[in-house]
């Protein structure tokens, strides 16, 4: 992450209030509706582990941990010191033991794996390279292991498309959003079993991927 998405998440990281406003501009009032599909779609079980990139303050921990039960095993990773500080406040007021969170580059994972299942959801394309990130992320998967991206993207189509000149401006100012960033694309180029699945004129995307 550049040195402003840095200090941009940190400042997040003291307004999430703030940033829940901007996510629910983002996600057209329906946030929680698409993060439970993300997480929906990784098909998690008992006792798995999930590494969750760019965890932000821990947002879908609770999600991620209710599917994995407290025998499963939650890892949240950020590049964002204050997100890596709220994110521990969010697992120790919770009280959750199974639960860890890393400061890290994702592009890098110094984690130790295997892992069955990776979540991502607005974090890849705010990353210079997604494409790196997800070959990161294939290297500490489990044979049979799964992805899911919850991310966004400017308007694919009419009439949506021409919202783009005023969306694309505001969130590449309020966030680290890389707009250009083909996300989907670099997911199929790692997973080649990947699917896509797009809302609101092709801006919302829920895309997973399937290790052989």
């Amino acid at each position: 992450m550049s040195t402003r998405g840095q200090r941009l998440y940190d400042w997040w990281s003291r307004h999430t209030g703030a940033q829940r406003l901007l996510y629910g501009l983002a996600f057209f009032g329906r946030e929680g509706t698409f993060r439970r599909r993300g997480v929906e779609a990784l098909g998690l079980e008992t006792g798995e582990r999930v590494l969750e990139l760019g965890c932000g303050p821990g947002t879908n921990f609770a999600a991620l941990r209710d599917r994995v039960g407290p025998d499963g095993t939650v890892v949240g990773l950020d590049y964002s010191a204050g997100m890596v500080e709220r994110a521990r406040e969010t697992v120790h007021e919770a009280g959750w033991e199974n639960v860890h969170v890393v400061r890290a580059d994702a592009a890098t994972l110094p984690v130790a794996g295997p892992f069955d299942a990776a979540y991502a959801a607005m974090s890849l394309s705010a990353m210079p390279d997604p494409g790196a990130v997800l070959d990161a992320t294939r290297s500490v998967l489990a044979p049979g292991g799964r992805v899911a991206v919850l991310d966004a993207r400017p308007f694919q189509s009419l009439p949506w498309r021409a919202l783009n000149p005023v969306i694309v401006p505001l969130f590449r100012a309020s966030t680290n959003w890389i707009s250009e960033t083909d996300v989907t694309a670099a997911l199929e180029r790692t997973f080649p079993t990947a699917s896509v699945d797009d809302s609101y004129g092709g801006s919302i995307v829920v895309a997973t991927g399937r290790l052989e």
